[in-house]
């Protein structure tokens, strides 16, 4: 019995290496797998690079010089695709493919479509150069009128302000404690779906549209705003509740506290606790979830979400699925 790869995980090693590990079902470890690579996501387009034992369980892959790489690796007649989540800039961290993900029907959300990032404008010009080799026609900027005034992006974007709470009403607690803190997130991303979903429906239009196509949508650290819009879209693409927090969680990873130092400053002179202010920079995975269980607890699930509050239609929902999850076994998880 050959072997059947069900995730691939790849990871940049340095400036032209991959490692790329997998996770194989049964019993046919003592099998080879061929591990191709290509500049899309077609695995036609692929070239075979190495053929390894299936027990080996990761491979090395050097020598691909720059740019994105997908890497396909197949098992008789079986084929799935990966990617690096993280794309690598030199002027921010947190620039993520939403690709790869398993839907619980059993498709795959398509890799290489939407991006979620953090502040475009601290790109450099290396960094311009990657960004423009994606392709990518449309940008959907969530940050708020004086952040964009204050630090425009490079490119032209849609204004899509997301926002958790009425325009001008500021919190009215004081912050002082971590608990303050993830509490102040959880209101956020609860009242968002609330005070943003009619800004949702326009940006779900926009990944609806496959001449819009691909996307990133960003806001200033790819972790609030960028968060609960990420979190949607994996939830109305089928994604399971726990890979979208898993996902949510993983700006962490990536966003350390010596990359936000703009933000904590800021934090701190509005009066903010360094120890709340260390909370909010955080993910912490409760906040997450208390908007996802809003979703289905307020709303009755994300289809009623979509199509009630937030102004979706039924065709328009259906055509999201379409573009975005594919129904055949060539793309792969994590």
């Amino acid at each position: 019995m050959p072997p059947v790869v069900t995730a691939l995980h790849v990871e940049r090693h340095d400036e032209d290496a991959l490692i790329v590990g997998w996770t194989i079902d049964g019993g046919g470890v003592d099998g080879e797998l061929v591990v191709a690579v290509g500049s899309t996501p077609i695995v036609e387009d692929h070239r075979p690079l190495a053929t390894v034992a299936a027990s080996a369980g990761s491979v090395r892959l050097s020598g691909l010089g720059a740019g994105r790489h997908y890497v396909s690796v197949s098992a008789g007649g079986d084929t799935l695709v990966g990617a690096e989540r993280r794309l690598v800039f030199e002027g921010i961290q947190n620039f993520r493919d939403v690709g790869g993900y398993v839907t619980v029907d059993g498709g795959r959300v398509r890799w290489g479509q939407v991006y979620r990032a953090d502040n475009l404008h601290k790109l450099t010009p290396a960094d311009l150069d990657a960004f423009e080799g994606l392709g990518i026609k449309t940008i959907f900027d969530l940050r708020g009128d004086t952040e964009r005034a204050e630090t425009p992006g490079p490119f032209d974007a849609v204004a899509t302000p997301i926002v958790g709470r009425p325009g001008g009403v500021a919190p009215e607690r004081p912050f002082r404690t971590v608990a303050d803190g993830e509490q102040m997130l959880r209101d956020v991303y609860v009242g968002s779906l609330v005070h943003s979903a009619s800004r949702f429906g326009a940006l779900f239009e926009g990944l609806a549209d496959a001449a819009r196509l691909p996307v990133v949508f960003h806001c200033h650290g790819g972790k609030d705003r960028t968060g609960i819009v990420a979190a949607l879209l994996l939830l109305a693409l089928g994604v399971d509740r726990e890979t979208v927090l898993d996902d949510y969680e993983a700006t962490s990873r990536y966003r350390r506290i010596d990359h936000q130092q703009d933000s904590l400053t800021k934090l701190l002179a509005s009066g903010v606790s360094p120890e709340a202010a260390g909370a909010v920079l955080g993910t912490p995975r409760w906040a997450m979830e208390a908007a996802v269980d809003d979703i289905r607890d307020t709303y009755g699930g994300i289809e009623a979400y979509l199509t009630g509050p937030v102004g979706m239609s039924t065709v328009s929902l259906d055509r999201l699925r379409a573009l975005h999850v594919e129904r055949t076994p060539t793309a792969a998880s994590r």
